[in-house]
């Protein structure tokens, strides 16, 4: 399945592999950033009638705390549009991409998501963990082509 870009700037591009959303950060997120997210969130939960997942890939250069407005709205996000599940990137190594993969792991677990989601470090290790969530739906999805689809959406990004 070929990778469709939907927006990128310098610090965000959103793009979709079939039934999966893609958000690749390069840049923190902003509100902006969010309410493009959201745009894209509706379409593809209309388009699959919620039988979709996300894939949020976070680049060690976007892995600063976000502001309070910016969680408040990806909450808000994730409850307009429940999903399959997620796997959230958050890419690197040594000790601050483990940090913030952990801060990340426990928000998640405070705010209760409805879905199940599981945050990892590498868009190989994440694409691999979504395939039999959609197979549970009849969606068949190589981690190959999602991972294609993440490389897609970091060369979109200006």
């Amino acid at each position: 399945m070929q990778a469709i870009i939907h927006d990128s700037d310098d610090g965000l591009a959103l793009a979709s592999c079939g039934a999966v959303y893609i958000s690749l950060l390069h840049k923190p997120l902003t509100v902006d950033g969010v309410a493009r997210m959201a745009r894209q969130s509706k379409r593809m939960f209309e388009l699959y009638r919620g039988k979709c997942v996300s894939l949020a890939v976070i680049e060690p250069s976007a892995a600063d705390a976000a502001s309070k407005e910016v969680r408040e709205k990806t909450a808000e996000l994730a409850r307009a549009h429940p999903i399959l599940g997620a796997a959230i990137v958050i890419e690197g190594s040594g000790f601050r991409p483990a940090a913030t993969r952990t801060l990340v792991a426990g928000m998640y677990l405070v705010t209760k998501k409805e879905y199940p989601h599981k945050i990892v470090s590498t868009a190989a290790e994440g694409a691999a963990w979504l395939v039999p969530i959609l197979a549970q739906v009849g969606v068949t999805q190589s981690p190959e082509e999602m991972v294609a689809a993440v490389e897609a959406a970091r060369a979109a990004i200006r």
